[in-house]
């Protein structure tokens, strides 16, 4: 499969169109855990990991967010990847969908033999192993605008220090995001 066929066959799989034409995320099918995952990068020493799990009705089921230093992008993306797969597997979860928007990390994970960027490949290698422990694992290109949860969850990131993990209820900072994915948050609650 060509890459082009690749993305294209992701894009039609995870993805609908709202009525303004807006690309948005879509439930994983039944019983299986979408994993969306994003790294916000600026340089080596001020990057954001963020990770968001949502079951097959949407519902927020996990996720994780902390600062990073690492030194490129794809090291970045790579890693927040590496923390998905973690987080499942802490969950229990065997059934999953791993969604990034860096083409790049998923088609080294999905295809290639050896990592094409020698900086990432015992990241690459270390995410290829953990796939054994699950039922079912697919690792899915999406695009940027089908992933803001996670741009946001990494993009809080940024700001904390080390790594924070939460289960069963997303964070408050997250749920406009999850609205606007027309999923199911937690209820305002009023201070």
């Amino acid at each position: 499969m060509s890459a082009f066929e690749f993305i294209n066959t992701c894009s039609k799989e995870n993805l609908k169109t709202k009525s303004d034409g807006v690309l948005k995320w879509t439930h994983p099918p039944e019983r299986v855990t979408a994993i969306n995952c994003d790294a916000a990068w600026s340089d080596e020493n001020n990057g954001g990991l963020g990770v968001v799990l949502r079951n097959h009705k949407g519902d927020c089921i996990g996720g994780a967010h902390g600062k990073a230093s690492l030194p490129s992008v794809e090291a970045a993306e790579a890693t927040t990847i590496l923390l998905g797969v973690n987080a499942a597997l802490d969950l229990g979860l065997k059934d999953v969908i791993v969604q990034s928007d860096s083409l790049s990390v998923i088609t080294d994970v999905n295809f290639s033999s050896t990592c094409k960027n020698w900086k990432i490949t015992q990241i690459i290698d270390d995410i290829k192993w953990k796939k054994e422990f699950f039922n079912s694992i697919t690792w899915d290109w999406i695009p940027r605008e089908a992933n803001q949860v996670a741009k946001a969850a990494a993009l809080l990131g940024k700001r904390m220090m080390g790594l924070n993990r939460w289960v069963n209820r997303p964070l408050s900072s997250l749920s406009n995001v999850l609205r606007k994915d027309s999923l199911p948050c937690p209820p305002s609650v009023a201070v």
